[in-house]
């Protein structure tokens, strides 16, 4: 077939076609006869109903006239390809609420073989010739250009609602030119629909599985997203999405998994042929993984609201572990003044009865506090709410042994008292022996109450850190 006829349509030239080719464009109705073309020896593009060469689509007899309320039936030829869409930002103006998408009062410009084309008689000599290649390399080189460019337009997305820079995203990679199959994955502003592109052409049923990045999302949870749809000319429209694990959804990075299927045009159109493994295996499947951030809004506001949410989830996850550090300091502080208060009376008693004063004290000051913090404490040890598995060592066990800490420190005091009381009088050596008495006791129960400290602070400090990494 020879390939000499443009096309004119919008501001570009589409070309060269044969004659079938043209004819196969008018029967598709891809172009009428209002449709410009042009070929070299023709002065200017001309109206397609108006070019001897094509007459023939227009003469009909007057039995086919009845039937053009009816599209003509075309046979399936798969190869013949469609005209590149005029991008929205084409030559295009409104009037009276329509869009016109070219201006048919300006003339339509010629190719560039034609401008380069001479008027005069060419004369036959090697200079000419000579020109004539630089043409054609020149046309060539422009024609891979326009190709290259027309790719470009052609699968420009149209995506309303998404922000800019995932849109840019979205593009760049229904553009990439390379063998292996890409996806690109962006959220909607809305939250509500997750948009995605491929740089593999044609309808493609993909099922896709997003799984959260630990730490990179705004909850705590494990978040397994399950989707399934279809990509159509580049561009895939995801509004079901199952959620397969974890509460809800949380916006963030997620790992994500494609599996696709491109199902060939024969087993498209006459099904039962899928059943048989020739043409089953015309069918393609892709596999992509990659990684992205699933967020509405711009991944420089994803990431201040991941530091601020870090900072909150650490305040809550350290609230139970600060509270029982601060309970254990209280501890510690009523086994100090207990001690201090129990030394100076023995220092000052003559008799045993003496220390009677640190009992009233005892039991005026000190005592409603500590019953009140070894009360709670054993209401806390024994929440239903918090007696689980996970929860048995961190959280029950210290407030156990708060509980025994307390009851420790009121069974020091009490029995020191009784100790005391014993002797009539009270000489050196026997507030040596009750000193050493109770400096022991003290002693190991400050020891249980470093200990605990100690284990709090650890905790607190791990948690810190794990936090501090989101």
């Amino acid at each position: 077939m020879n390939k000499e006829w443009f096309i004119f349509k919008g501001k570009h030239h589409l070309g060269p076609f044969s004659v079938e080719e043209i004819e196969k464009f008018y029967l598709a109705g891809e172009i009428d006869g209002q449709t410009k073309i042009w070929k070299e020896g023709v002065e200017k593009f001309e109206p397609l109903f108006s070019i001897k060469n094509f007459q023939f689509l227009f003469q009909k007899t007057s039995s086919e006239q009845l039937l053009d309320d009816a599209p003509p039936e075309l046979p399936n030829i798969p190869n013949i390809p469609k005209l590149p869409k005029l991008p929205a930002e084409a030559n295009t103006h409104r009037e009276a609420g329509q869009i016109q998408l070219f201006d048919n009062d300006l003339p339509p410009p010629i190719p560039l073989d034609a401008i380069l084309k001479t008027n005069t008689v060419e004369k036959k000599s090697g200079l000419s010739k000579w020109a004539l290649s630089i043409g054609a390399t020149l046309f060539a080189i422009i024609m891979v250009w326009y190709a290259f460019n027309e790719r470009e337009a052609a699968i420009q997305l149209r995506i309303k609602g998404i922000m800019p820079v995932y849109l840019e995203k979205l593009e760049m990679t229904a553009l990439r030119n390379t063998s292996h199959f890409e996806v690109a994955l962006a959220l909607s502003l809305d939250s509500l629909t997750l948009w995605g592109s491929t740089n593999y052409p044609g309808e493609i049923t993909a099922h896709i599985q997003l799984k959260s990045i630990p730490k990179r999302v705004l909850g705590t949870d494990d978040v397994l997203v399950d989707i399934k749809g279809e990509f159509n000319n580049h561009v895939g429209k995801f509004t079901h999405m199952t959620l397969t694990h974890g509460v809800r959804f949380l916006p963030g990075e997620y790992l994500f998994h494609v599996e696709a299927l491109e199902t060939h045009y024969l087993n498209k159109k006459f099904k039962m042929l899928s059943s048989i493994d020739f043409f089953k295996s015309l069918d393609k499947t892709y596999v992509f993984d990659g990684s992205t951030l699933i967020y509405a809004g711009i991944p420089r506001e994803f990431d201040k609201r991941l530091t601020e949410y870090s900072v909150t989830i650490a305040g809550e996850l350290l609230k139970p572990y600060q509270d029982k550090l601060e309970r254990l300091h209280t501890f510690e502080g009523i086994l100090n003044e207990t001690s201090q208060n129990y030394l100076m009376e023995l220092e000052k008693a003559k008799l045993g009865k003496d220390i009677l004063h640190f009992e009233a004290k005892f039991i005026k000051e000190t005592s409603p506090l500590l019953q009140a913090l070894v009360l709670k404490a054993y209401e806390l040890s024994n929440d239903p709410k918090l007696i689980n598995e996970e929860s048995a060592t961190t959280v029950i066990a210290p407030f156990r042994e708060q509980v025994a800490i307390g009851k420790q420190i009121g069974e020091m005091a009490s029995d020191m008292i009784t100790k005391t009381q014993k002797f009539k009088k009270i000489a050196d050596k026997d507030k040596t022996f009750l000193r050493i008495e109770f400096d022991k006791r003290a002693k190991d129960i400050k020891l249980q109450i470093n200990i605990n400290i100690k284990k709090l602070e650890e905790r607190i400090q791990k948690i810190s850190k794990e936090t501090s990494q989101i």
